[in-house]
């Protein structure tokens, strides 16, 4: 049997380089990471409220619309924390109040605040109007989610968090397009979950009789 030829001494020092290089920067990386997770919990979770304007100011450019918020707080519970907002309104392009949630709450992950956004979003009786308007555009709200309209921000958004939760909604739907009557869905829970490739939603909710 041949022995294969020993690798060279340099080859050999390069190798245990590039192998020490390696660990030093996974060793950096979680220092860092467990550092921001610490001044997350420690100091900004107690601090949340103080953060609101800045929060408002991050949500209308995430999303593309104005957002207000009227009060936020914040707990830790295990490696997650989580926010719980009230009052969040969005307003139409003219400034009009669009939608009024009474109560979100929104769950952290390291991987959620890497993509901006939540791991799960809760929403508690929500009041939501689409409307198909004559000319067929698709109104949300009163924004418009048409093809090729200006909120395609707003839905890549919302296609990208994890879970979407809401419970006790109320949803009227108007089609003008049909000239048909208006639709009124009561005790309307969705769930929608997001991945890579993977869209999957239920919608259970109580028609009219």
């Amino acid at each position: 049997m041949n022995d294969s030829p020993p690798l060279p001494s340099g080859l050999l020092k390069a190798f245990a380089a590039c192998a020490k290089w390696s660990l030093w920067l996974l060793a950096t990386f979680w220092l860092v990471l467990a550092l921001a997770w610490g001044a997350l919990h420690g100091w900004i979770v107690p601090r949340i409220g103080d953060f609101r304007p800045a929060l408002e100011t991050q949500a209308t450019r995430v999303l593309g619309v104005p957002v207000r918020i009227a009060a936020i707080s914040a707990r830790s519970e295990g490696l997650i924390p989580t926010l719980e907002l009230e009052g969040v309104v969005l307003l139409d392009p003219q400034g009009r109040e669009a939608l009024r949630l009474p109560r979100v709450v929104a769950a952290l992950s390291p991987r959620s605040l890497w993509n901006l956004g939540f791991e799960q979003l809760y929403i508690e009786r929500p009041e939501l109007e689409i409307r198909r308007s004559a000319d067929g555009r698709f109104l949300v709200a009163g924004l418009d989610f048409s093809k090729g309209g200006g909120d395609g921000q707003a839905a890549d958004w919302f296609f990208r968090q994890t879970e979407f939760v809401v419970r006790g909604g109320r949803l009227d739907w108007a089609d003008e397009m049909r000239a048909a009557p208006p639709l009124s869905l009561r005790d309307v829970d969705l769930v929608m979950r997001n991945s890579a490739r993977r869209h999957g939603m239920r919608l259970d909710a109580t028609p009219p009789a």
